[in-house]
């Protein structure tokens, strides 16, 4: 079993790979079966999927960022708050994540915010994204 600091680096790895812009380190940072689900409920499943959906999503938004403000520890998921930066007013907004962590990586990661969402799942995957 995990400790708290260990969940909390497995959530920071991933968002460390997002504000990098590193789609090879944001696969790294999860399990093969991770699944991404967005704001507006749509939901991303794989590596391949993950992958793809990453360098779409950081040519689109060559500026996206999160900045964490807190995060804690509630059994095999780590909470967090922060804001995200982008040029697109439905992505930047202030927001909430919630990471599960299974052996050390994230098997699953939710994002969510207050009012209009952009459906991202849909925009960057449609093949692949599905209603969660």
């Amino acid at each position: 079993m995990l400790g708290t600091i260990r969940k909390k680096r497995s959530a920071r790895a991933l968002v460390d790979a997002f504000n990098r812009h590193d789609a090879s380190a944001v696969v790294a940072s999860v399990t093969p079966d991770c699944r991404f689900i967005d704001s507006a409920g749509g939901c991303i499943e794989g590596h391949d999927a993950i992958r793809n959906a990453t360098l779409q999503f950081m040519q689109m938004e060559p500026e996206f960022e999160i900045l964490l403000e807190s995060s804690s520890v509630v059994e095999d998921e780590v909470l967090m708050r922060g804001t995200t930066k982008a040029t697109d007013p439905l992505v930047a907004k202030d927001r909430l994540w919630r990471a599960k962590i299974r052996e050390g990586l994230v098997c699953e990661w939710q994002s969510f915010c207050d009012g209009e969402a952009r459906r991202l799942a849909r925009m960057l995957a449609p093949e692949h994204a599905r209603a969660y």
